[in-house]
Order: C-alpha cells, then sequence, then structure tokens
C-alpha cells in the first residue's frame, strides 16, 4: 500500500516539475490528449446514435 502511494505522489512530482519546466510541451501535450478525448466522445456520440 505504501509503494503505491509513493508511485502516486511520485508519479505527481515528476508531471508538475515537467509542467514548470516545459510549459510549452506540456501545454501541446494537454492539447493533444484532449483532442483526443474530444475525438473519442464523438465517436462514441456517433455509435450510439447509430443504434
Amino acid at each position: 500500500m505504501f509503494l503505491r502511494r509513493c508511485a502516486f505522489g511520485c508519479f505527481w512530482l515528476v508531471l508538475g516539475l515537467f509542467a514548470v519546466r516545459h510549459p510549452e510541451h506540456a501545454a501541446a501535450a494537454v492539447r493533444a490528449i484532449a483532442h483526443g478525448l474530444a475525438l473519442v466522445a464523438d465517436g462514441l456520440a456517433r455509435f450510439t446514435s447509430a443504434f
């Protein structure tokens, strides 16, 4: 249990440091992830509306 919490904290620490040190790359990554999620949502909406 402790190892999982430590790994979770390290993940957010590394992610935060990346965002602070490379804000342009972090913003591009967030935009790409949001765009991908929007495409998945659009595809799912089209799929469910077909039925």
